[in-house]
């Protein structure tokens, strides 16, 4: 009987060491996977930036793979932003799209406020790329409404010259383009950034009679 009880409790002592093993494995094991994670996004953007987007996908690939597994949220969302800048450079628009709209999610559940500004952008120039320049419209007016809410000002000035560029050269509504610049204008002057303030006024001028 008290062999058999001390099996018993031989059992169960084992049973809780390979218990907190295991815990113990994963907690050291995460914090691996996000620093590999990282490092593998690092180099996406490496090779991105030497122009060889097969590489370069092939890492925010296998760091977005990585990032899903241990439910590494900020990884994810920054690879499948990257990886829909190269989708939207290959002119493939909808799979851009799709990402992107995947990434937005996450970066409204983080509260990530200037990568969901980047990422409304991001969706915004799918539509400019694709010369569909009303819906291109539209969502910069979707951006302007997050950049107002956040006092993104700089992100707002930005976006209505933008649009205002869109409006003089595509859709030929010029009365729009005077609007927006000077719009664009208001706000640069009041932030004092003279490097967009020279660029806007340019601009402004051409529509002048």
């Amino acid at each position: 009987m008290d062999s058999k009880h001390g099996r018993m409790k031989y059992s169960k002592l084992i049973i809780l060491f390979l218990i907190c093993l295991f815990l113990i494995t994963s907690c050291s094991t995460r914090p691996y996977r996000m620093k590999r994670a990282e490092r593998l996004y690092r180099q996406g953007q490496i090779y991105l930036s030497k122009g060889n987007q097969e590489k370069a996908i092939a890492k925010f690939e296998e760091s977005l793979s990585l990032s899903r597994m241990i439910e590494f949220k900020p990884g994810m969302a920054h690879n499948l932003n990257e990886m829909a800048i190269i989708h939207t450079t290959r002119g493939e628009y909808v799979k851009a799209r799709e990402i992107l709209s995947e990434a937005l999610a996450v970066y409204k559940e983080l509260n990530m406020e200037p990568e969901i500004s980047k990422t409304l952008n991001n969706i915004a120039l799918t539509y400019v790329r694709d010369r569909d320049f009303k819906e291109a419209i539209n969502r910069y007016e979707e951006l302007i409404e997050w950049d107002n809410k956040t006092n993104n000002d700089l992100g707002v000035a930005i976006t209505q010259y933008n649009m205002a560029l869109i409006y003089q050269n595509h859709l030929r509504q010029y009365e729009e383009a005077r609007k927006k610049y000077s719009e664009a204008l208001e706000i640069l002057k009041m932030l004092g950034n003279k490097r967009y303030i020279q660029l806007v006024e340019e601009n402004l001028a051409t529509l002048e009679p």
